[in-house]
C-alpha cells in the first residue's frame, strides 16, 4: 500500500513530463506540412527556369558581325 513515487530528477529525463509521447520527430512529418511543399515548388521551378535560360542569361545574345568583303580593301 505503501507507493514510492520518484521525482523527474531521479528516473534521469528531467522534461519527460513535458515531451510529447507518440508524436514522431517534425523531419518525419514535414512532408504534410504545406510550408514545406510550398518551399519544393519554388525551389524546382527555380532550378527549370535557371536551365531553361541558358544560366540566367536573360539578355540578347548578339554575335559578332563579320566585315562586308568590299569594306575591308579600302
Amino acid at each position: 500500500m505503501d507507493e514510492i513515487k520518484f521525482s523527474n530528477h531521479q528516473r534521469g529525463s528531467p522534461n519527460r513530463d513535458t515531451l510529447h509521447h507518440g508524436q514522431s520527430p517534425y523531419w518525419k512529418r514535414a512532408h504534410r506540412d504545406w510550408r514545406v511543399w510550398v518551399g519544393v515548388v519554388l525551389m524546382l521551378a527555380a532550378m527549370i527556369i535557371y536551365l531553361m535560360t541558358d544560366d540566367l542569361a536573360w539578355g540578347p545574345h548578339i554575335q559578332p558581325q563579320p566585315p562586308l568583303s568590299g569594306a575591308v580593301g579600302k
